[in-house]
């Protein structure tokens, strides 16, 4: 399970679903988490697409691929005790785009992003 440990405005965005897409930069760390180990029986790396050559952004769709982390998302406002439900939120992903413009997202950074699409879910028991 992936987990996001959020400022409590974005907390709070994704709590009222005004916030459907999470974007986490394309490091060394989240690409071993994120990244799907295999796509079309070929196994994957981060290099399929290349934002610095320009070699386009690649969309995974949950449930058709193998994800390293594949079952959910665990949205946490700040970093909670482990018993307090009440600022932690439940998901499961959509899709994951890769190498997406950084510039075009609300990190407004110039680096390839993950775009994860992700679906709240109304309790821990359905991730």
């Amino acid at each position: 399970m992936l987990t996001f440990n959020l400022k409590k405005e974005w907390f709070e965005k994704i709590k009222s679903r005004e916030k459907t897409h999470e974007y986490i930069v394309m490091s060394d760390y989240w690409v071993k988490r994120i990244h799907p180990t295999y796509f079309k029986g070929q196994i994957v790396d981060r290099y399929m697409c290349d934002y610095f050559k320009n070699i386009p952004a690649i969309k995974f769709t949950y449930g058709r691929l193998n994800f390293k982390n594949s079952d959910g998302i665990v949205f946490c406002c700040g970093y909670p005790k482990k018993g307090d439900k009440e600022k932690r939120l439940y998901a499961k992903i959509i899709s994951i785009t890769s190498n997406v413009n950084g510039n075009y997202t609300v990190l407004k950074i110039n680096k390839p992003v993950y775009d994860i699409e992700f679906e709240l879910l109304e309790s821990e028991a359905k991730c």
